[in-house]
């Protein structure tokens, strides 16, 4: 995996900790287990194991993981000894050098916890995607496979400073002169009570059609004002869901405003010059998101406002989720006539 192993031990701590994400996909493979029984599942990535380990006790006659192996462990651990000690292998490497174990050539099933914070930010894209071009049978399944990004003006958030280097170094060469600017954007929580803007839909991803070069766009959105307020920052969030077999979409769990915090957090892109914002008034702009290799996490950030753009790379991150309610558990179901027909 391209990931460092720090970042995928985090996330797969925050992973192990969300009950509201592991309640989810806890109902999602007992609701489903008609998927997963006597077939082959491939974890793409293994971030926290699991979806390796519900795929093995719903079923799964061969459960391969690739990634993290530290979390393969934990789930050899959990079924050692038992008649599944079997059934679960992990396969180390780069899921674009491996071979899968036993003489497979196909897989039935694609589990991943493959989100990152705004879809993108740490995730497993495209890895998945690999996956699904080189092993994933016909009519194969990829769990979750819907991701929704949306966007919300928020008023004010905290934001920190941080120490940066104003010299270049085409220019001086190992010198430098630091001083202290505030970050263009930060991975972070925001509530309800911030949101000044209503909610717009910037992207869908559907992994079961998806594309490579998806990470990568630059989209129009409309953002109309709850109250009269000024705008100094602009947030995205996901919802993350699963096309199920007879055509609707079922959300699992979401990193909305109003919605309980879970391992995945929400990107603050601030703005410098808050844009001024009536009730009902009607906000566009452009967002864009790229894959950079060269910057901070891979993701390059591009926000504009009604003449005036803003540059944004990299992220920071702080505090931890807060506790939830067992009321907040039970999965959303969402009319596809909102959003678009899934179908692998």
């Amino acid at each position: 995996m391209d990931l460092e192993k720090d970042i995928l031990k985090d996330m797969a701590d925050g992973m192990l900790n969300d009950v509201v994400s592991s309640r989810a996909y806890e109902w999602l493979f007992k609701r489903y287990d008609s998927l997963f029984k006597d077939k082959i599942v491939m974890d793409v990535g293994c971030r926290s194991g699991l979806l390796s380990l519900m795929s093995v006790e719903v079923g799964a006659v061969k459960v391969i993981a690739v990634g993290n192996k530290e979390s393969a462990e934990f789930v050899k651990k959990v079924i050692s000894e038992s008649e599944k000690e079997d059934i679960f292998e992990f396969v180390e490497g780069d899921i674009n050098k491996i071979i899968l174990p036993c003489g497979l050539k196909k897989v039935d099933v694609i589990v991943s916890e493959w989100i990152g914070h705004s879809v993108f930010v740490d995730s497993l894209f495209k890895e998945v995607i690999y996956a699904r071009e080189k092993w994933l049978v016909k009519g194969g399944h990829i769990i979750p496979n819907v991701a929704q990004l949306f966007i919300c003006g928020v008023a004010q958030h905290q934001r920190e400073t941080i120490e940066v280097n104003i010299l270049p170094q085409t220019d001086y060469p190992g010198r430098s002169y630091m001083v202290m600017e505030p970050v263009c954007l930060i991975e972070d929580y925001v509530t309800m009570e911030q949101q000044v803007t209503e909610k717009f839909l910037l992207k869908t991803i559907d992994l079961c059609t998806a594309h490579i070069s998806d990470e990568n766009f630059r989209l129009p959105f409309k953002l109309r004002g709850l109250t009269d307020s000024s705008l100094g920052a602009v947030v995205l969030y996901s919802d993350i869901g699963f096309s199920q077999p007879m055509g609707k979409y079922r959300r699992l769990f979401s990193t909305n405003p109003k919605k309980p915090r879970t391992y995945l957090k929400q990107t603050i892109l601030f703005v410098d010059d808050p844009v001024e914002v009536a009730k009902r008034e009607l906000v566009e702009g452009f967002l864009g998101m790229y894959y950079n290799p060269d910057e901070h996490r891979e993701v390059e950030y591009s926000l504009s406002f009604a003449g005036f753009t803003v540059e944004h790379s990299g992220s920071e991150e702080s505090e931890e989720p807060e506790e939830v309610s067992e009321s907040d558990f039970e999965p959303d179901v969402v009319d596809l006539r909102e959003i678009k027909e899934f179908s692998c």
